[in-house]
């Protein structure tokens, strides 16, 4: 949390009440960018922090940014200051990551407590967006063939129904295991499907088999 930053996407022609002045003076570490362009060619998922969107009302630009960020890989949480979003861009926004959205004049003191909530929910979803990343590494370090069985594994299906099922022997199956297990960086299969039960998708592949 300490380490985290506000990024913060302010419009250089506003002649409103500054928002990064109000951030700096709540003693919020403070990355400024006058156009989401400009946020978004620097963006580096791996830092931690939350959004605020000061943009002269233009709530869909904020959101455009939330989705095409979001592309990268992550999003964080972000706030929308100004601007009067209607019942079809709030249901956009908050499917991107939108937590909050500010008319002016701002309640400070509010504002400042939603931008902190921002940055603690950052921090939980970073974690675990960081922990699955690691496991889709392991996952993608499977083999087409590896990824079948582990997928049959995770189906209930033993050793000897594997080899029947692929036609290849009992003792290729288990040299599969072993390499499934050497590369998810585990000693046992239930800690695989403990690691994987919502990620059964990434196990599908349309390459060829290859024992």
């Amino acid at each position: 949390m300490k380490s985290s930053t506000v990024f913060l996407i302010e419009d250089p022609c506003s002649t409103v009440e500054s928002v990064s002045t109000l951030l700096r003076a709540s003693g919020l570490p403070v990355s400024l960018f006058h156009h989401p362009s400009q946020f978004y060619d620097c963006y580096e998922p791996s830092i931690p922090g939350c959004m605020v969107m000061d943009l002269n009302g233009s709530l869909v630009a904020g959101i455009t940014l939330a989705e095409q960020i979001g592309e990268k890989g992550y999003c964080p949480p972000y706030i929308i200051v100004g601007g009067e979003p209607r019942t079809c861009d709030l249901s956009r926004a908050m499917r991107s990551g939108a937590q909050d959205f500010f008319e002016r004049p701002l309640d400070g003191s509010l504002f400042i407590t939603r931008v902190r909530a921002a940055l603690e929910q950052d921090d939980q979803l970073r974690q675990q967006w960081l922990t699955d990343q690691s496991v889709l590494k392991r996952i993608d370090s499977l083999s087409p063939r590896e990824r079948e069985i582990l997928g049959l594994v995770m189906d209930g299906r033993l050793s000897k129904q594997i080899a029947s099922q692929l036609d290849i022997s009992v003792k290729t199956v288990e040299a599969h295991r072993a390499n499934i297990l050497r590369k998810m960086h585990v000693d046992s299969f239930i800690q695989v499907v403990c690691l994987i039960a919502n990620k059964r998708e990434l196990l599908e592949s349309s390459s060829s088999a290859v024992v």
